[in-house]
């Protein structure tokens, strides 16, 4: 059986992340953001690289022509993105416009990883290959008309005589004609003295 140190040992986890700097460092910043993350435990911390000086960085669009620095780190001890920018942003004198901490699995940062194989554009695809395979007699023209109409009539379940248009007491040859005499007022208006 195991102990509970052994357990502990094993259930290690570590927590990465991602940290952009916008603009130029001062000399020394790498180091003592390195220093600041101690107090989590720093597993690893490397510096990937500063990027090309960009009119609108990707994750800080309200800055113009700056150049990114990104770091990847790995700490020990818990603490969620915000709180760990909030804590270097305090530590380096960092503005929060200039400093975005993130998880290496987020939705923003996976679609900034490089794809594997050829690009090709779906709109420059006269084929259409990717399209699914519809046939279109399914979807309009008189046969799918006559069939919606044999669904339509199957599914009524009113009673067939009210679709005829006989009047009630059957057919009559003579046409009902109305006489202003016969009316329940004695013939006068209910609109006017006439």
């Amino acid at each position: 059986m195991k102990t509970f140190k052994e357990y502990l040992i094993e259930s290690k986890k570590t927590y990465d992340f991602r940290i952009k700097i916008a603009g130029n460092l001062e000399a020394g910043v790498e180091k003592t953001m390195k220093t600041a993350l101690e107090k989590f435990g720093v597993e690893s911390y490397k510096k990937q690289g500063k990027s090309v000086v960009q009119e609108h960085p990707l994750d800080f669009p309200e800055l113009k022509n700056e150049a990114l620095n990104i770091f990847d780190t790995s700490l020990n001890y818990p603490i969620n993105a915000e709180g760990l920018r909030d804590y270097l942003g305090d530590y380096l004198g960092i503005n929060y416009t200039h400093l975005k901490v993130r998880k290496p699995n987020e939705p923003t940062e996976e679609y900034q990883a490089p794809k594997e194989g050829a690009y090709e554009t779906r709109l420059t695809d006269a084929e259409y290959k990717d399209a699914p395979k519809i046939k279109g007699e399914e979807h309009y023209g008189d046969q799918y008309n006559m069939s919606m109409l044999k669904a339509l009539m199957d599914a009524d379940t009113g009673p067939k005589k009210d679709r005829t248009a006989d009047p009630e007491g059957g057919k009559s040859d003579n046409p009902i004609e109305y006489k202003q005499e016969d009316a329940p007022e004695g013939g006068k208006s209910v609109m006017g003295n006439k």
